[in-house]
C-alpha cells in the first residue's frame, strides 16, 4: 500500500549545524516496534500474517485461498500457508531482519506497507518458524531473540522441492485455544472471502457474523441493529469513532488502499485530516445511494413474498432510520379472513388473530390442520421468542407466501401422555436450582427423576410447561407467589431458607395430572408453600418492630460511619429477633406476630434531640459524617479519638420529602 509521504519544500536560512534523527538497533527498541505497539496481541498476529498470505496470493494472481491452522488442544500451533511468489535467502533475511522494510510500499494492490507485520508472531513467541518454497527449493529459517533479545534469522535446512511456491509461517501457541478462535472471527468476518482454517465451528461463526449484515452495496455493509460502524480498507476493520458515526448502526463502509490512514499497530485509524474528510465523505456518498439501493435490492427478489422480507428488514430498526425510501408497495396484502398464530413470549404462549402476516425473524409458516395446539403449544414452551402462522390454503394464495416456506405440522413432535399408577415409583421432576441468568429457560430448573415412594415425607409442587402453579389449599396467595410463583421464587425461598436455618427438602416437580390420582391422594405429600409456613412458623419470633423506613436508613448510616453510645444502643436493639431475616420471612408469609413500636419510638427521641438531621437524606448523612460525629457527640468511626476537626456547615436538603412507612 502506498504511504501518505508528500515530500516537504523546506527552506533554511542561515549557517546552523545540523544532526539528523535515529534509531538504535537495540532489544529496547524491538520490544517497542514488534510488541508493544500491540493491544490484542493474538488478534494482530492472525491479522498480520494472514494479510501478507493475501498479499502473496494477489502478488502471484493465484484466487484460492491460503491455509489457516488455529491451534487446538491436539496440535498447539498458529501456521498460515500461502500459495504465492515465495521468498528468495535475500528477500527472508531483507523482511524478517529488518524493521520498516517493505516490498509494497509503491503499490495500492496490496495491504502490507510498513515493514512491522512479517514480526508481530514476536509478540507473542521468542521465536517461530518460516519455510519459503521459491524457485525449486525448500528452506527453514528459525526467527527468534537472542541473548539480548534482538532478532535473529537463522537458515535451519535447504533442500530440493517440487511443491507450489509460497511461504508457511508457524510459532507453537500454548493454552489460548479459545482466543484464537474468537479472534480469528473477529479477524476474517470482515473479509470478502474465508481462508481454508482447519476449525469449521470458526468457518460457520464467520459466517454467521456476516449474515448479520443484511443490507450490502458496493461501498458498505448494514444491520438493523445498533453498533459501531467500522472502516473496512484492505480486509481490515478499523472502528468509527463516534464524534465520526453518522449511522450509530452495526456495520461498515469500504474504503480503497491508501484512502485513510492508521496506527502502526493496525489497529485504529490515525485521525489526521485527510482520513476525518474521507470518512465524512464516504458517509454522504453512501447516504444518497441507500434509497435507490435499497428498492433495486427489493426489486431483484424473484417473489413477492421475499421482496416483503426484505423490504420489512430494510425499514425497521436502525436500516429504517437511514433509508428514507417508501417501501409500503412490498408489503403483503391484508387477508379477508383473520388467520390464527400462536407466540411465545418470555414464559408464556399466547393465541391470537390477525389479518396482517407477520415478518421478520424467528417466525415459522404452518398450514392450519385442526386439534394440533397441544403439539404447538409443546414445541414453543422450549422457545424463548417464537411465533407459528396457521394459514388456509385459501390464505396462502390470497397472501402471496411462498410455498417453499410453509412446514407441516405433523412434523412437530407428539406430546408424550404420562399414565400414572398407584406403585413403589414414580416419574417426577427435581428441582435443579441452576445458576440465574435473566434468559434462563424454565424448563432447565427441573431434572428429570424416579421417585421411591417409601412412606416418608415429600415436598412438591406443581408444574405445568415446567412452571410452577398456585396450591390448590394454600390460603394466602401474596405468600404462595413470594414462595413459590415462579422457578425464579424457589430458588430464592431455598436460599432463605438455608439462611436461617431450616432444612432445604428436596422439590419434585409434579404435573397436574399426576394430582389427580390415587397415588398422589395416598402418598405422603407436602405443598412447598405448606412446608415452608409450618418450618418458619416453628421459630417465629414473638413480636416485630415497626418503624419508618426513612428514619432508620439514616440511624443506620449514622451508626456506619460514627460511633456513639445512643447509636450502640440502637444498634443492640435493631439487631434483635424483632427485625431480624426470620421477622422479615414470616411478614412476607402473612404470619401474625405482635408489633412493636419500641424501635420507632427511638428513632424518634433521637431525632427530637437533633433535629438538623431530619432535613438530612440517609445519604446526604453518609456523605457528611465527619461535619456531623461532633454534633452528635461521637467520633468517626476508625478515626482512632474523637479529635475536633474543622467543620463546614452541614449542607440542608432543598425542599422536603415525605417518610414512607413499611414493615420489616
Amino acid at each position: 500500500m502506498k504511504l501518505d509521504t508528500t515530500p516537504q519544500d523546506v527552506a533554511v536560512s542561515g549557517n546552523f549545524k545540523t544532526s539528523a534523527f535515529g534509531m538504535e538497533a537495540s532489544a529496547h527498541a524491538f520490544d517497542i516496534i514488534a510488541d508493544k505497539i500491540y493491544t490484542h496481541k493474538i488478534r494482530a498476529v492472525i491479522r498480520e500474517i494472514c494479510c501478507n498470505a493475501h498479499d502473496a496470493h494477489q502478488e502471484a494472481g493465484n484466487p484460492e485461498p491460503f491455509d489457516v491452522h488455529l491451534p487446538t488442544q491436539l496440535e498447539p500451533h498458529f501456521t498460515v500457508r500461502d500459495y504465492g511468489v515465495g521468498l528468495s535467502d535475500n528477500d527472508v533475511r531483507f523482511i524478517f531482519c529488518n524493521t520498516f522494510k517493505s516490498t509494497k510500499q509503491n503499490t495500492n494492490s496490496q495491504i502490507g506497507c510498513l515493514g512491522l507485520g512479517s514480526k508481530s508472531p514476536f509478540c507473542l513467541a521468542d521465536s517461530f518458524t518460516v519455510k519459503s518454497w521459491h524457485d525449486g527449493m525448500c528452506r527453514t529459517y528459525s526467527c527468534y531473540r537472542d541473548e539480548q533479545r534482538k532478532p535473529n534469522v537463522a537458515l535451519l535446512t535447504e533442500t530440493p522441492s517440487d511443491e507450489s511456491n509460497g511461504i508457511e509461517i508457524s510459532l507453537s501457541i500454548e493454552d489460548k485455544v479459545h482466543e484464537f478462535e474468537q479472534d480469528a472471527i473477529e479477524v476474517f468476518r470482515y473479509w470478502e472471502y474465508t481462508p481454508n482454517i482447519n476449525n469449521k465451528m470458526v468457518v460457520a461463526e464467520i459466517q454467521l457474523k456476516r449474515d448479520r449484515f443484511s443490507f450490502i452495496g458496493d461501498e458498505f455493509a448494514l444491520s438493523p441493529n445498533y453498533g459501531t460502524m467500522k472502516a473496512v480498507m484492505g480486509n481490515v476493520a478499523y472502528d468509527i469513532p463516534d464524534e465520526l458515526d453518522d449511522f450509530d448502526s452495526e456495520g461498515y463502509l469500504k474504503f480503497d488502499l491508501g484512502e485513510i490512514s492508521f496506527d502502526a499497530g493496525r489497529e485504529s485509524l490515525s485521525l489526521d485530516d485527510r482520513t476525518k474528510q474521507a470518512i465524512k465523505d464516504k458517509f454522504k456518498k453512501v447516504k444518497h445511494q441507500l434509497a435507490e439501493t435499497a428498492i433495486q435490492q427489493i426489486k431483484e427478489k424473484s417473489t413477492p413474498f421475499q421482496r416483503a422480507i426484505l423490504a420489512n428488514e430494510l425499514g425497521g430498526g436502525q436500516l429504517g432510520r437511514h433509508i428514507t425510501a417508501d417501501l409500503s408497495e412490498f408489503t403483503l396484502p391484508e387477508l379477508s379472513e383473520s388467520f390464527v398464530y400462536f407466540q411465545r413470549h418470555y414464559s408464556s404462549t399466547e393465541r391470537n388473530t390477525s389479518k396482517r402476516i407477520p415478518l421478520g425473524k424467528n417466525i415459522d409458516y404452518y398450514e392450519f390442520k385442526p386439534k394440533f395446539t397441544t403439539r404447538i403449544r409443546h414445541h414453543l414452551k422450549d422457545c424463548y421468542r417464537h411465533t407459528i402462522v396457521l394459514l388456509t390454503p385459501e390464505q396462502i394464495t390470497e397472501c402471496k407466501i411462498d410455498v417453499d416456506v410453509l412446514k407441516d405440522l405433523n412434523d412437530l413432535p407428539k406430546v408424550a401422555r404420562q399414565n400414572y399408577s398407584p406403585g413403589s415409583t414414580v416419574k417426577t421432576f427435581t428441582f435443579a436450582s441452576p445458576k440465574y441468568h435473566w434468559s434462563i429457560k424454565d424448563s432447565r430448573y427441573w431434572e428429570e427423576n424416579e421417585l421411591e415412594i417409601d412412606g416418608d415425607e415429600m415436598v412438591y409442587v406443581e408444574i405445568n410447561r415446567w412452571e410452577p402453579q398456585e396450591s390448590r389449599s394454600f390460603a394466602s396467595s401474596k405468600a404462595h407467589h413470594y414462595i413459590s410463583g415462579t422457578n425464579q421464587q424457589i430458588q430464592a425461598t431455598q436460599a432463605r431458607l438455608k439462611d436461617c436455618k431450616i432444612d432445604v427438602p428436596v422439590l419434585h416437580g409434579l404435573k397436574t395430572a399426576y394430582l389427580k390420582t390415587k397415588a398422589f391422594k395416598s402418598g405422603n405429600w407436602i405443598h412447598l408453600d405448606d412446608y415452608v409456613q409450618r418450618e418458619v412458623a416453628k421459630i417465629a419470633p414473638k413480636g416485630i418492630y415497626v418503624y419508618l423506613q426513612n428514619d432508620y436508613d439514616k440511624i443506620a448510616k449514622l451508626h456506619e460511619k460514627i460511633k456513639s453510645p445512643e447509636l450502640d444502643d440502637w444498634f443492640e436493639v435493631a439487631k434483635s429477633s424483632k427485625n431480624g431475616e426470620i421477622a422479615k420471612f414470616c411478614e412476607n408469609l402473612s404470619i401474625p406476630l405482635e408489633q412493636d413500636n419500641f424501635l420507632q419510638e427511638l428513632h424518634e427521641d433521637f431525632f427530637a434531640k437533633y433535629p438538623i438531621l431530619t432535613i438530612l437524606s440517609d445519604w446526604e448523612i453518609k456523605g457528611n459524617a465527619e461535619h456531623i460525629y461532633e454534633y452528635i457527640g461521637g467520633t468517626l468511626r476508625n478515626s482512632g479519638s474523637g479529635k475536633t476537626k474543622r467543620r463546614k456547615a452541614v449542607p440542608k436538603k432543598s425542599g422536603g420529602y415525605g417518610n414512607s412507612g413499611r414493615r420489616v
